[in-house]
């Protein structure tokens, strides 16, 4: 379908969320697959929404959707950087968990100095998600803490990428209708530092 045609209902996505409840990564994934390009380029590394992003964004085009097969952290920034400068006239979205993320930051220097016209949505849960349920299957405590300090808007902006916190629904959807439409034309990267909730039903 065109560009902005909404998505087909996919049944079991949360309602949306209202007085003050977080969002969660579904909200994030629904939205932006309402209003991606057909021929959205789009890099995934976010495990712990990887059920949800499959059943929520279509690829629609060849490269639709690119994910790394194997279980390392770092790919998807610098790779998004990497896909839009050898494909300029395609719009490129990276969907990325924090934990993801800050195993790649640097790449937003480079498509910053660049030129680099990326969208970012980084899904801000602060913690390795996964990791932690992985943990609680065999029975255990996750030996490593949360991260919920970090600031991933500031360690972008650190690097010259300009970076937007959104952690509510209106203003998530506010963004997207602003960006989306534009994303093939965009010379400057961004990157959306999205609040979501960790998902209680993930199951690894």
């Amino acid at each position: 379908p065109p560009a902005g045609t909404p998505a087909a209902p996919v049944s079991g996505l949360p309602e949306a969320p209202s007085d003050g409840r977080p969002l969660r990564a579904a909200h994030v994934l629904r939205e932006l697959a309402s209003r991606l390009p057909a021929d959205t380029v789009l890099i995934e590394e976010t495990p712990s929404s990887r059920p949800d992003l499959h059943r929520l964004v279509p690829a629609r085009t060849p490269l639709g959707f690119v994910s790394a097969a194997m279980g390392g952290l770092g790919f998807a920034l610098p790779a998004a950087v990497g896909l839009r400068m050898a494909l300029p006239d395609r719009p490129v979205v990276a969907v990325v968990g924090d934990g993801a993320a800050l195993y790649g930051l640097h790449a937003l220097w480079s498509a910053t100095h660049y030129r680099v016209g990326v969208l970012f949505v980084v899904l801000a849960n602060g913690r390795y998600a996964v990791m932690d349920r992985l943990a609680d299957k065999q029975g255990g405590k996750a030996p490593w803490p949360p991260f919920t300090e970090v600031d991933v808007r500031g360690l972008a902006r650190s690097l010259g990428c300009p970076a937007r916190r959104v952690d509510t629904y209106d203003a998530l959807t506010a963004t997207f209708d602003e960006v989306l439409p534009s994303l093939s034309a965009r010379e400057e990267p961004l990157l959306l530092d999205v609040t979501v909730a960790v998902d209680p039903d993930f199951q690894p």
